[in-house]
């Protein structure tokens, strides 16, 4: 089922509804409009958070191996890159150098003889003082008119330039390999884009949101709402919350997520609210008895937005650019569609629903750059290429090997990946196959295959030799993919149970929960990238136990809940459990957490595998509370996420209300990828255990 909406947006109508409410705002008391009761609400807050860690490890200021140096040795392709390439032995390299390559002006034929070397990454590192600050503005008023309401809520957010983020800006190595020519503009070429969602062939792809660097502004809400009788409709802009749990999602799968801005990282213990995405459809809400209630939706998909590059928590490595195809493919014309039935009797409540829906987080897979750039020829390898590709392959004088890089997945252009060291790295990082995912850029893509580029299997010295030559010839390469969505459909089933103790107890009144979901054949990305997504049936369960218990007759009743997910084949983040742990063959790789420097040892049938996985899937607990204080006016709360693989997520955290309309939070986000030793590549929080950040919010409601 596919459908198109209109261009005309409806920011301007819900402007006129809300500076018509806004013009006679006083005190937050409701009047009279177009023969409807109007009632008002809204906010205003700064949100701060303070950087006590570092910089991502996928921005290029946080990347490892920048001011490392690193030794890189080029393989011959001749023997299947298993040992180091001779400049002056066999051809086709020494017959290029002394018979067809002309003096090069400034250089020597002789002084180019060179295929190892020791590369230090150029880029500087450093960390943010500032990991998030925007101002935040918000809106929401109804108007109703007997059993009709239309109800809107404008958010706007503005992030004040050069407030402590230190923003890597591209334009700064235009000067290198005529710079970054791939991927979006407005994300790749030039300073980072904190709040702007952009992707191929669109700028503004969603109807209620316009978006740029340093400001959005939006529609959260913006629709309609009916009731008559036990039947309750809402037709236009809204987000359906089906599952309201901390950090887990099992049955929240109406709707994505808008990750710009705080990651998941803002107040745990108000779960979802402020990142579940919005969008335009119809939801129909019907209380069929006494005890069974029906809820459905249809709804435009709209995919999670991630974190985009060289933003304070980019979680997609920067040397990589990502061609969102959500517009191209005519993803904004896909529909989500659910229904779900919920019954209490008594003590038990039984829910189950159906989703059939688009994947929101996609899957990514290589791609071709598109981009006709040569080598450089200002190092032997380069400049060997470049004549390979026009005596040999016909690519035009001048052009090099312009034309076949372009139908691979790679560009030589600044920041990308200069070493194989690099490479194996991140490859462990975000959780991918670093040897498989060689063979695939390499399989998938005959171009790739006409530049000498081989499948070497799982020889890991011949996978470094392939990479450092190809490195070393385009003086670093930045990667291409591209990110795709999917069909699938999602059955969950869950059971409550409320247990009666003694009064009192900490077990009286405890609200236990089971979800399960099942989905066949879920797409995922690959761990090596490859063009055919892997699709794997996937399981989730999960435990839930809340209650309120009393501690003392001067304080409010302490809130408790602890929770448990299971996952079959992927992790927290969707991403596989086939990409984790990979291992360490070096000899010695210093102190830098998840490097993998390659040695002289070929793997055999009989060593582990580069990425054992999780054979058990993955496992994660929580446990959270929040305590008010007498008449309120302070409440302590924590949250902890905790991966069994050595990671842990831990946010303390306090709100003070010296007044009525005046609110104040201030919490710590504590984050360890290596809590208890052992490899940081095993669990799921290293991907941000550089965010230990402390959180401000100061809000001011109306």
């Amino acid at each position: 089922m596919s459908f198109k909406f209109g261009k005309r947006s409806a920011l301007g109508v819900a402007a006129l509804v809300l500076t018509s409410t806004g013009a006679q705002a006083g005190g937050g008391a409701g009047f009279q409009f177009l023969g409807g009761d109007v009632s008002y609400n809204g906010l205003i807050r700064s949100e701060l958070a303070i950087n006590t860690g570092h910089a991502a490890y996928s921005n290029q200021f946080g990347d490892e191996a920048n001011g490392v140096p690193i030794p890189r040795a080029a393989g011959n392709p001749l023997t299947n890159w298993t040992t180091v390439l001779d400049p002056t032995g066999p051809l086709p390299l020494g017959f290029i150098i002394g018979a067809v390559l002309p003096p090069t002006k400034g250089v020597s034929n002789q002084s180019l003889l060179t295929t190892t070397d020791v590369v230090t990454r150029y880029v500087p590192h450093e960390n943010p003082d500032l990991n998030y600050h925007v101002l935040r503005g918000e809106l929401q008023t109804t108007i109703a008119w007997d059993n009709i309401a239309l109800v809107t809520r404008l958010r706007v957010l503005y992030e004040p330039d050069g407030l402590g983020y230190r923003d890597f800006d591209y334009d700064a190595y235009q000067d290198i390999n005529g710079g970054i020519t791939g991927g979006v503009p407005g994300l790749y070429h030039h300073t980072p884009n904190h709040l702007g969602f952009e992707v191929e062939g669109k700028r503004h792809p969603l109807l209620f949101e316009r978006s740029g660097a340093n400001y959005s502004v939006d529609l959260p809400a913006f629709f309609l709402q009916y009731q008559v009788g036990s039947l309750t409709a809402r037709l236009g802009n809204q987000s359906v919350a089906w599952g309201q749990l901390l950090f887990f999602r099992t049955f929240d799968t109406a709707n994505g997520l808008d990750l710009r801005r705080h990651l998941i990282l803002n107040r745990a213990v108000e779960e979802y609210a402020d990142v579940r995405e919005s969008a335009p459809g119809l939801r129909l809400t019907y209380q069929l008895t006494d005890q069974v209630v029906v809820d459905a939706f249809v709804q435009q998909f709209i995919p999670t937005m991630l974190t985009n590059p060289n933003t304070p928590y980019n979680v997609v490595p920067s040397q990589f650019t990502v061609h969102d195809r959500y517009y191209q493919d005519g993803d904004e014309r896909r529909l989500n569609e659910g229904i779900k039935i919920k019954g209490d009797f008594g003590g038990f409540d039984l829910e189950g629903f159906y989703t059939r829906r688009y994947n929101p987080l996609g899957a990514i897979r290589w791609t071709a750059s598109g981009v006709n750039k040569p080598l450089p020829n200002s190092n032997l390898l380069g400049l060997v290429f470049n004549q390979y590709c026009q005596l040999v392959l016909g690519s035009p004088v001048g052009q090099g090997c312009g034309p076949q890089l372009a139908k691979t997945p790679f560009e030589a252009s600044p920041a990308g990946v200069f070493s194989a060291e690099e490479w194996y790295n991140y490859a462990g990082y975000i959780k991918l196959d670093a040897l498989d995912g060689l063979n695939k850029a390499v399989d998938d893509f005959p171009a790739a295959q006409q530049l000498l580029a081989q499948d070497i299997g799982h020889n890991n010295v011949a996978a470094g030799n392939e990479l450092d030559a190809f490195f070393m010839a385009g003086e670093g390469l930045r990667g291409h993919i591209e990110r795709k969505y999917f069909v699938e459909n999602v059955f969950g089933l869950s059971g409550g149970y409320v247990l009666d103790a003694e009064p009192g107890s900490i077990l009286d009144q405890l609200i236990t929960h089971v979800d399960v979901t099942y989905t066949p054949k879920r797409t995922f990305t690959a761990v090596d990238l490859r063009q055919q997504f892997d699709k794997r049936d996937e399981i989730q369960v999960g435990l839930v136990m809340e209650k309120y218990q009393r501690f003392s007759p001067d304080f409010p009743a302490t809130y408790l809940v602890f929770q448990y997910l299971w996952q079959k084949n992927s992790d927290l983040v969707g991403l596989l459990n086939d990409g984790y742990g990979s291992e360490n063959y070096s000899q010695s790789c210093g102190t830098r957490t998840g490097c993998i420097k390659l040695d002289t040892h070929v793997p055999t049938s009989a060593d582990p595998k580069i990425n054992p996985g999780r054979p058990w899937g993955s496992n994660y607990l929580v446990f959270a509370f929040v305590q008010p204080f007498p008449n309120y006016i302070y409440e302590v709360s924590a949250a902890t996420l905790v991966d069994p693989y050595g990671g842990v997520l831990f946010q303390p955290g306090v709100q003070w209300k010296p007044q009525g309309n005046v609110t104040v939070n201030l919490f710590y986000n504590y984050l360890n990828g290596h809590a208890w030793g052992g490899n940081a590549n095993k669990n799921t929080i290293h991907l941000i255990d550089f965010a230990n950040e402390v959180g401000i919010r100061l809000g001011y409601q109306f």
